[in-house]
């Protein structure tokens, strides 16, 4: 747009006068949560899924005094989380978990789409809810895609209905871009968005149990027992309803308080995958760079399986060794880390690399570090916080080490750090290796 072209100046006020008669919804007001200033709560509409099938769109809603997660950016999945009751008098003793995202589903007819719901539903199914209960794996009680209504009709609310008639050169423009990037350590499903052209839905998902975030554990003997607690819930999960969780990092695993302990609580399936063999040998990337497995990071030929996950706590383990479990620690390391950077400005903080760069950067990162156990030792474990409780997470990230890269059950092919220099020409799989 020209301004200093005619054209250019009609079309400029064109678009403020557009702007001006914009609906709320174009404007990006949500109007199915909406924030009441006389109770100080929000009130939250959620499509409920379990209501009669006649065709009609029901809504439960729920009220919350806070939002514990908040959407980092603009861009992205824009997840959102609220502690909330479904009894507004309630409020201030939240027993669920609001989820709010814009996972991506893919408007080609050809692709099949994943749905979070969908697959906890099936989980649900294959495992019955009070195993799920016992096991600690949250669990969806109501949800779908939001709806909203315009000129009296209900509409999804995805980004087909927000551009518009935009959508179409969008999908265009897509097709022709070969990769998709990553930014804020996200890896995406969709390497080639020009096999798939995705658009965003917005989805709502009633959760329980209402858990807390691993920073607020106490010491790294209650962080082992919540990992233990995750991946016994991640194993049985597989084995029961073949589904592959591929998304393993701090953020998806909450702590539920059990009378005098914690337990651990596997949340987030919005990657999930079946593993059946048309999908495993589908070569995709997901989950958060500092915990992505290297077959993960280099997307290499060998297909996904459960060892990537397990990789995926032993690089847990060690970015909390050395940041601190609890955010007291947290906050302490960060401070140390903030003044010995002021004070020497080429200083790198320990497993820098695990978060910064291209994918194979990271990968190669991970190699040199976890190559060997002196390696291991110099580059990650002698930067573990102090005191006797580190020193045995010390020990659980040294047996995850040996048991994923020197398991001699594994062979050559399959033991990690291998996979970097020899990728086969054909899927190979890494399944039914012992981890532990």
């Amino acid at each position: 747009m020209d301004v200093t072209d005619s054209a250019g100046r009609a079309a400029y006020i064109s678009f403020i006068v557009s702007l001006c008669y914009c609906t709320d919804y174009e404007l990006g007001y949500d109007p199915t949560v909406v924030w009441n200033a006389d109770k100080k709560y929000w009130v939250i509409k959620c499509p409920d899924s379990t209501a009669a099938k006649d065709g009609k769109v029901r809504v439960v809603e729920y009220y919350a005094r806070k939002q514990i997660i908040e959407a980092e950016r603009i861009f992205g999945r824009h997840t959102r989380g609220f502690a909330a009751s479904l009894n507004r008098n309630m409020v201030d003793e939240p027993d669920t978990f609001i989820k709010d995202a814009w996972p991506y589903e893919s408007s080609d007819s050809q692709q099949t789409s994943q749905n979070e719901l969908d697959i906890m539903k099936y989980i649900e199914k294959k495992l019955g809810g009070k195993s799920m209960d016992r096991l600690g794996i949250v669990r969806a009680k109501n949800g779908s895609i939001v709806c909203f209504s315009e000129a009296g009709n209900l509409v999804n609310d995805d980004t087909s209905a927000m551009l518009g008639s935009v959508f179409a050169d969008f999908k265009v423009a897509l097709s022709q871009t070969p990769t998709v990037p990553t930014t804020n350590n996200r890896a995406l499903t969709e390497d080639n968005p020009a096999k798939s052209i995705l658009l965003r839905v917005h989805q709502r998902m009633v959760l329980q149990p209402l858990g807390r975030p691993l920073h607020t554990l106490k010491s790294p003997y209650e962080l082992i027992i919540v990992l233990a607690d995750a991946m016994v819930a991640h194993s049985v999960i597989l084995k029961k309803s073949g589904y592959l969780h591929r998304d393993i990092s701090p953020n998806n695993i909450m702590v539920v308080d059990d009378g005098e302990r914690v337990r651990g609580l596997l949340i987030d399936f919005d990657h999930a995958i079946k593993t059946d063999k048309s999908r495993l040998a589908i070569a995709e990337r997901t989950g958060t760079l500092p915990f992505m497995s290297i077959c993960n990071l280099q997307n290499s030929k060998v297909q996904r399986s459960e060892l990537d996950d397990w990789e995926s706590i032993l690089y847990i383990v060690c970015w909390l060794g050395v940041h601190g479990v609890n955010r007291d620690e947290q906050v302490a390391y960060q401070q140390e880390i903030d003044a010995m950077c002021k004070d020497d400005e080429y200083y790198k903080p320990p497993l820098a690399k695990w978060e910064a760069g291209t994918f194979d950067d990271v990968a190669i990162a991970k190699k040199n570090d976890l190559e060997g156990d002196e390696s291991f030792n110099d580059r990650v474990l002698q930067y573990f916080q102090e005191g006797a409780a580190y020193d045995e997470l010390k020990d659980m990230a040294r047996s995850l080490r040996l048991a994923l890269f020197e398991n001699p059950e594994l062979g050559l092919l399959y033991s990690g750090v291998s996979v970097i220099r020899n990728i086969p020409d054909k899927p190979a799989s890494r399944k039914g290796a012992k981890v532990l």
